[in-house]
């Protein structure tokens, strides 16, 4: 005797057929689209712009100690036109910083990055990928960005001695809404061609000026009183929009700054660590993962390394005590932590407090002059490539 056959029930047959089909519409659909997208960015990839600055702006950067126009390229960077991948006979190197990276008040050709260019041969390229206010949080980004559009075989981090374990300790890392991510990390071609368009660049003196008024005002009386001792020339140039606006507000509400990372307590210390060797761990493995090196320079900052900016600095209102110039507890961190990572570390703040130069920096806005950013360029450059004999 046979058994009975079951007859599977047809209602169940296209509830099942419904939910597939359902479900190749909802995952199916959108990872597809996704694969077209990355082969679109393989195959036509856009041409990079506005990766740091809006592509194509010119401004005038006037101070009360230096004129210098700025133009930015139409990949968005103050440097020339680069290729998407160097030719095999090129060394690329990108040079990551802030404003001392930049070329902060000097001519493009003069920053320290295109001064390790000219000390090389032909076959060297050095892409400066400086910003302004930019600190450690943001050279994650700058490093991915640069490593995707620029394939260097070199990166060069410039962390300014002091300033960037401060920067570490007040800000906090940027928080990027996971929709964002998950949108740039699907669809990155089509993110990248439908990214607004940013304005071009103002004036940095109406930005200053603007700012003074506004930080001005944010003053407590306590403040205030300290900024009217600031000296009558002084005042008049920051109310002018001829000094940075923030240097001098920082002065009046933090002026004791510079000495943090010598002097700051235990708690202070060991967050500024903690945070400078996850930032080193993300860089190294970002680097790692897409087989460039990844080095350390050391940017001498002027109240550590020369009386005539220590002296500068105070002219702003910073407390700057001259057990700053022989500390060595700002180098230390940095140069331990890239120890534990393998990071080599290029360290010019001995040679900057031997030469004591006065004129390596700009008494008022303290960023380096052209000789400054020459003497640093030239210290990087030995020791990428020590003098043969």
């Amino acid at each position: 005797m046979t058994e009975p056959t079951s007859t599977a029930d047809p209602t169940t047959s296209r509830s099942k057929r419904r939910g597939l089909f359902v479900t190749i519409c909802l995952v199916g659909i959108p990872l597809a689209l996704s694969a077209l997208d990355h082969l679109g960015g393989w195959i036509l990839a856009p041409p990079p712009r506005n990766l740091l600055f809006p592509s194509g702006s010119r401004v005038r950067h006037k101070s009360c100690e230096f004129d210098v126009q700025v133009e930015i390229s139409s990949q968005g960077l103050r440097d020339r036109e680069f290729r998407p991948v160097p030719s095999k006979e090129t060394t690329r190197v990108v040079a990551i910083g802030d404003s001392f990276t930049f070329g902060w008040g000097v001519r493009a050709e003069e920053s320290w990055p295109k001064v390790v260019e000219s000390s090389g041969n032909e076959s060297l390229e050095v892409i400066n990928f400086g910003f302004p206010g930019a600190s450690p949080n943001d050279y994650s980004s700058m490093i991915t960005t640069a490593l995707d559009h620029f394939s260097p075989d070199i990166v060069l981090v410039g962390t300014l001695q002091g300033d960037d374990l401060i920067q570490l300790v007040e800000q906090e890392p940027p928080e990027v809404e996971w929709s964002v991510r998950a949108r740039e990390m699907t669809f990155p071609t089509l993110t990248r061609w439908l990214s607004p368009t940013p304005p071009t660049m103002e004036s940095y003196r109406s930005v200053f000026r603007k700012s003074q008024a506004y930080l001005r005002s944010t003053l407590t009386p306590e403040q205030q009183q300290r900024y009217q001792q600031l000296s009558p020339g002084v005042r008049a140039e920051f109310e002018a929009g001829l000094l940075n606006p923030s240097l001098v507000h920082t002065a009046m509400i933090n002026p004791g700054r510079f000495v943090e990372p010598v002097e700051g307590p235990a708690g202070w210390q060991a967050e500024a660590e903690s945070r400078f060797r996850h930032s080193v761990r993300e860089w190294t493995g970002r680097c790692r993962k897409a087989g460039a090196r990844l080095m350390m320079v050391i940017v001498p900052d002027g109240p550590y390394v020369s009386k005539a900016a220590a002296r500068g600095m105070q002219a702003v209102g910073y407390d700057v005590p001259a057990s700053l110039l022989s500390t060595t507890a700002c180098q230390d961190v940095v140069i331990g932590i890239c120890d534990e990572a393998g990071v080599p570390v290029i360290n010019p703040v001995a040679e900057f407090r031997k030469a004591a130069d006065a004129a390596d920096y700009f008494e008022l806005d303290g960023h380096f002059t052209a000789q400054g950013q020459r003497r640093l360029g030239k210290a990087v450059a030995r020791a990428i490539w020590p003098p043969s004999g």
